[in-house]
């Protein structure tokens, strides 16, 4: 019998399953399998230059937003007249899984969270229903209320205009102008102004010019309304024609309010606004300033919504920034560009993965000819490619995500062309030439390799069904798995052989002599040690056993005990970012001192670093920097009490420290800021919340807040935490003004007597009018320093029914009284968080929340009864993650069961299959000890990705296996499992090497930018040299054992199926 015959699936048997049908079509016409691999190579660059190039994907965080604001009113104010009857009505509507509501001074917040499958529109427009039914609401003073669905909105360029020449006005202006140059690019519709207050005009009244008249401010306001409007008053139908009504005296400029007339008296006497009031068309009674390097500045912050080509965005907003022309002794630059490390990381993981590939090509070089390394190697890129032409179908992205996944495909990739590539070298070798090598070398491992792509598809499965902001991320992988390893298999078995179809080498000397030397090197490898190393573990093959499980379990238990857990890395920006908040009502230059002495930090962190790294220190007070992170409504939040400063450094290439380290020197150098309430450093691109974070839930404000203090306490007291912090804060004093009976019998109410303060020192709003893109207030109130004196407010004149005033000491008690900053509800209970960041150095988040759950949260349980202490931010993020995948795990290792199960004909040798897994996790592991790595999620997603090379391989095994007892059933189990492991030698030795060599290059890169694919590649390296091990040694003695045992009992000759029982259908 010739070998064509002898080989399993070979030509003879191609007309018997139309897979094979299909293999031998393109193997014998070339011109079919070079068109295929062209367009997927074609279409796939094609593609490529066409899709949306973004930092990370779009996350939708599924919650709703509802913002009212309550000005001049106070936290608790807010809660009570706001918060709660909204909570009242949110809480039963369906898909809604959580509301938070947060009251600040003049602010109320409500977020609702979605359940993971409710629609968010039809949620959103419940919400809104549900709002609208609520009887008298919003309540007097305060504004309608705004509901949207919070989206990322990314800040992909700061701009800056700067100016030493320019007041505050005119610098303002400057950068309105850029605003509007910039909103005119078509590709550009977010560009937001920056670190300047509000506009606003102000109506600045004389109290003694209002006496003399004998006007209130409420009166003042309800006289410029009715005199600055525009209204239609109808049409007159006349014979020429129909002619439109109108009255058009709406005001938009500040001087033009000064005309309004108050009053007109009989005898002709006119009292305008300019009698009684200055008008100043300026700012909103805040202060908001900032500055870049000492020079005042303000900032344009360009934003992403949805999907959009990021690199297209700031290339045109560079292009005008670079040929703006500014006012004299005015500066306008790009001080911050998102999309410029965006690029840095594509260019190291495509350089990285193109410098892997020309490895890969030159190892497999050495081993087979040349045209089997060439058509091999190309596979990879093929395989890439192939699948990025279809992203633009399922609205896929080019992002760090993406990257991150086709990287972890490559080891799969790489297996499925070498174990077939190797098939037909090994059938070449066998006699064989030309196409029937071709086609006999893919029959022989179309089944196994097809059944361990699938598996591999389905172990990433689970990760379609996370959510959260940390499941959105991860949601994509099993996608872009399933679409590189479905272009792998056309490539592996339609594409690879028609190229080895042809009996022609293409080696020639030297490279033969090469060739054949390490060929040789390589089987005598083989044959002197690793067979005779296999034939002792199968010989011993308990104490192989044994001795394996053993060295797995204290290799992992060593390993667990020397690494750390973090759940997900993201990569540093080249700025660091430090968050100040004082209590609520700080003065302005307490604040604006303590950002002096965090910019003075960053000088010397500048200097002690040695090298230069910072490049420009910038500041706002009266507001927080912006940041990439989920945004609902469109109001900021201003106050004295807020500041940021914020130290750009060079890229990794011009500085020895990495962004953390200076992060740490600044912290230290900056020391204590007298009275602060917290200040938050930021290194990363995607600022996250503190890895700890808990909420404390109980009907009881006093017990939720003596809890409060008690476990900020105890973070405290934790060597490894800092930067703890709570939610409460310290609000700023109060006064709480309560009628006298002197009051009460002159008439006057508690409604009444406020108004007439909110008037004068918060001030009455008069309307609003929209010039150009600005909503602007027109508020009346009396001058600043009539409302920053104490005794101004005790000597305040209180208007009497009838007209007579008298002193407000005289009408009120005055108590002082203090609340805090912050209240905080969740599903309508009080609750409070407090949270901290880790020092890595000490400890590891896992290990802080577990003793806090083990040892903390239990004692705040048992002394306050009915305590809740939730995770909240991270730690909850994580907690779902997990949650989830307690559950679809399982399910997806039941369904690879069923499908290798179906492949094999066994119940049994899939577990068999499944028994390298161990290995591949505790080589991970043991790579990210040796290496000095903490452990992540993409640490998991490596040994997921190994897992899948190790059930490629070993299906291959006991599929070989399979075969030999099937061909011969008087041969041995042991010369059989010894038989299949020496042949599948060379296939696990190429797939190790070169899946290793070709990730070779991200290790030793050591870029920051890869920081966050590290721990994957990590255990991809350590996971394939452990698993091939136990592939070669551990899988064979334990098939052995298994086979043995069965036999025993089903006794001799009651063995698997033979290759006919199981039919052309299932055998390669």
């Amino acid at each position: 019998m010739n070998q064509a015959a002898q080989t399993p699936g070979g030509p003879g048997a191609e007309g018997n399953n139309p897979f094979h049908d299909i293999i031998a079509f393109f193997a014998r016409n070339t011109v079919a399998g070079n068109l295929l691999m062209l367009l997927l190579l074609g279409g796939g660059l094609f593609a490529a230059s066409n899709l949306e190039i973004e930092d990370y994907p779009d996350l939708d965080s599924r919650q709703i937003s509802i913002t009212v604001p309550f000005p001049g009113s106070s936290p608790a104010e807010v809660e009570e007249s706001v918060n709660r009857r909204l909570e009242e009505n949110l809480i039963a509507v369906e898909g809604v899984r959580r509301v938070t509501s947060t009251a600040t001074e003049g602010l109320a917040t409500v977020t609702v969270q979605l359940e993971p499958f409710a629609d968010p529109v039809t949620v959103l427009d419940d919400v809104t229903s549900a709002v609208d039914r609520i009887e008298g609401f919003p309540p007097l003073n305060a504004e309608q209320p705004e509901i949207v669905l919070s989206k990322a909105h990314r800040i992909i360029m700061t701009v800056a205009v700067t100016s030493t020449v320019l007041g505050r006005t005119e610098l303002r202006a400057a950068a309105e102008q850029v605003q509007e140059d910039l909103l005119a690019l078509p590709s550009l519709s977010m560009v937001s102004l920056f670190g300047a207050a509000e506009r606003e005009i102000s109506i600045v009244v004389s109290e003694e010019q209002l006496r003399r008249n004998n006007l209130t401010i409420s009166e003042l306001a309800r006289a410029i309304r009715e005199s600055s409007l525009n209204v239609s008053s109808g049409e007159l139908r006349t014979d020429a024609g129909g002619l439109i009504l109108r009255t058009d005296q709406k005001r938009m400029v500040g001087e033009d309010f000064l005309d309004v007339v108050l009053i007109a008296s009989i005898d002709g006497t006119i009292v305008r606004l300019r009698d009684v009031a200055t008008v100043i068309d300026g700012f909103a009674d805040v202060d908001v300033d900032g500055e870049v390097d000492g020079v005042p500045a303000m900032f344009l912050n360009i934003r992403a919504a949805d999907i959009h080509d990021m690199t297209q965005l700031a290339s045109d907003a560079r292009n005008l920034i670079e040929n703006y022309e500014p006012p004299a002794g005015t500066s306008v630059f790009v001080w911050d560009d998102n999309t410029a490390l965006t690029g840095v990381q594509f260019r190291t993981v495509i350089g990285a993965g193109l410098l892997g590939f020309a490895l890969v090509f030159l190892f497999l070089s050495l081993v087979f000819d040349f045209r089997i390394a060439v058509w091999v190697a190309i596979g990879v890129p093929t395989s890439m490619l192939g699948a990025l032409l279809f992203f633009p179908a399922f609205g896929l992205t080019l992002n760090v995500v993406t990257l991150f996944t086709l990287l972890l495909a490559v080891g799969i990739v790489v297996d499925d062309a070498v174990v077939v590539g190797e098939s037909i070298a090994t059938q070449r070798e066998n006699g064989l030439r030309g196409s029937r090598a071709a086609i006999a070398g893919a029959h022989a491992v179309v089944a196994p390799v097809t059944v361990g792509v699938l598996t591999t598809m389905i172990a990433f499965v689970p990760l379609a069904f996370t959510f959260g902001p940390t499941g959105q991320m991860l949601n994509t992988m099993p996608l872009i798995i399933f679409l590189v390893l479905s272009v792998s298999l056309i490539e592996a078995f339609l594409i690879l052989p028609a190229h080895l179809s042809h009996s022609s080498p293409w080696s020639r000397p030297p490279l033969t002599g090469i060739q054949g030397s390490v060929r040789s090197r390589l089987n005598n490898l083989r044959d002197r040690w690793v067979v005779g190393a296999i034939a002792s573990a199968v010989r011993r093959p308990y104490l192989t056993i044994v001795t394996s499980v053993v060295l797995v379990v204290a290799v992992v238990l060593v390993a667990m005990a020397g690494t750390q857990w973090m759940f997900l890395r993201t990569a540093d920006a080249n700025r660091i970012q430090a968050d100040i908040v004082f209590p609520t009502g700080t003065p302005y230059e307490t604040t604006w001192a303590a950002a002096e002495q965090l910019i003075e930090a960053a000088h010397a962190t500048n200097r002690q670093a040695g090298d230069d790294p910072v490049t420009t220190v910038a500041a706002v007070v009266g507001h927080h920097f912006g940041a990439y992170r989920i945004q609902g409504s469109k109001r900021s939040t201003y106050g004295t009490h807020l500041a940021s400063v914020t130290m750009h450094i060079r890229g990794e290439s011009q500085r020895s420290l990495r962004p953390a380290e200076l992060e740490t020197m600044w912290r230290l150098n900056a020391g204590q800021v007298r009275g602060v309430e917290s200040i938050r450093y930021n290194t990363a691109l995607i600022p996250n919340d503190a890895e700890i974070q808990y909420a404390l839930v109980h009907p009881d404000e006093e017990t939720v807040v003596a809890a409060t203090g008690e476990l900020r306490s105890a973070f405290g007291n934790m060597p490894a935490l800092f930067q703890v912090e709570d939610s409460l804060g310290e609000s700023k004093r109060q006064f709480d003004l309560e009628l006298t009976e002197a009051g009460i019998a002159a008439g006057l109410s508690p409604a009444g007597l406020a108004v007439q303060l909110r008037n004068r020192f918060y001030g009455a709003e008069v309307q609003r009018i929209q010039r150009g893109r600005d909503e602007i207030r027109v508020m009346a109130r009396y001058p600043q320093e009539r409302r920053r004196s104490v005794r101004e407010l005790l000597d305040e004149r209180i208007l009497r029914p009838g007209g007579a005033q008298i002193p407000l000491s005289a009408v009120a008690r005055i108590v002082e009284t203090r609340d805090y900053s912050t209240l905080t509800r969740i599903d309508g209970v009080r609750a409070a968080t407090v949270s901290g960041r880790v020092d890595r150095g000490l400890s590891s988040p896992n290990t802080v929340m577990a003793e806090v759950e083990n040892d903390v949260a239990p004692r705040l349980s048992s002394k306050y009864p009915g305590l809740r202490v939730v995770r909240q931010g991270r730690g909850e993020g994580q907690s779902e993650v997990n949650r989830i995948l307690r559950f679809t795990v399982p399910l997806a290792l039941l369904f690879m069961y069923f499908l290798m199960a179906v492949q094999l004909r066994s119940y049994w040798q899939p577990a068999l299959v499944l028994a390298g897994l161990p290995f591949a996790i505790a080589g991970g592991l043991l790579a990210h000890l040796v290496l000095g790595y903490d452990l992540s999620i993409t640490s998991v997603f490596g040994m997921v990705a190994v897992g899948g090379v190790v059930v490629n391989d070993t299906l291959v095994l006991m599929d070989r296996y399979n075969r030999i007892r099937a061909e011969s059933a008087a041969t041995p189990a042991i010369a059989a499992v010894s038989a299949a492991a020496r042949q599948r030698f060379r296939a696990i030795f190429l797939t190790t090497i070169t899946t290793i060599v070709g990730l070779m290059p991200v290790i030793y890169g050591k870029s920051e930018v890869t920081q966050g694919l590290l721990p994957m590649v990590i255990s991809m390296v350590g996971g394939l040299i452990a698993a091939s091990a136990a592939l070669l040694f551990f899988v064979p003695a334990l098939v052995l054992i298994v086979d043995g045992t069965r036999e025993a009992i089903l006794g001799p000759g009651q063995r698997e199926p033979s290759e006919g029982e199981v039919g052309p259908g299932l055998t390669a």
